[in-house]
């Protein structure tokens, strides 16, 4: 590639945060992409990231804390209005069973918290400690299929095991899953739940 690409990031995020019932394949494209960049932190020599917050001047804004400062190109709003988005489309995706679009968002939520602890680990903690996450978890366990050895359920609890949110899962619910996944038959699970249960247990 010889080009450099310009992306507006707060299109970008907004293209989640708002997404006004888009295609799920336009959804999921949405979120691969802006887990490329993250991944990159945003320095590909290829991007060129333009939009609010992204190129400081004098008639531009500077970032309103430290925080946002270490967070740059992201600004804390975007990181909240980003996660929340994230929780209600796995609300959402719960009543759909849409596997594809689960596993991109949990991954762009995967992505997110870890670009953010190589930022400031004070706020990746704070963000994976919010009291939402276990409500979220309730509610994804709530639908028709209980089981703690759902994909997005077991990797949603790696990522709080991770960041030590002992406030979202407990010593218990570890036990369960651990419990759960001895009496199943392992070879009789889907790939997406087999794959979501190794990294687990490696995390555990």
């Amino acid at each position: 590639v010889h080009q450099t690409l310009s992306v507006d990031l707060t299109e970008v995020l907004n293209a989640v945060i708002f997404r006004n019932k888009k295609p799920i394949l336009l959804l999921v494209s949405i979120m691969q992409f802006l887990r490329a960049v993250l991944q990159q932190n945003f320095s590909s020599s290829l991007l060129v990231i333009v939009g609010q917050n992204t190129a400081p001047s004098a008639t531009q804004p500077q970032p309103s804390s430290l925080q946002d400062t270490a967070l740059h190109p992201l600004a804390m709003q975007h990181v909240f209005s980003l996660v929340v988005s994230l929780q209600n489309l796995l609300v959402h995706i719960q009543l759909q069973k849409d596997l594809l679009l689960s596993q991109a968002v949990v991954a762009c939520l995967e992505t997110l918290v870890e670009y953010l602890y190589v930022k400031n680990q004070d706020v990746a903690l704070h963000v994976a400690s919010q009291p939402w996450h276990r409500f979220l978890l309730f509610t994804l366990l709530s639908g028709g299929q209980k089981s703690l050895l759902q994909p997005e359920v077991l990797r949603l609890m790696t990522l709080f095991v991770r960041y030590q949110s002992s406030n979202i899962i407990s010593q218990k619910e570890i036990s369960q899953i651990i419990q759960e996944a001895a009496e199943a038959n392992i070879a009789e699970l889907p790939e997406a739940t087999s794959c979501a249960l190794h990294l687990f247990l490696s995390q555990v």
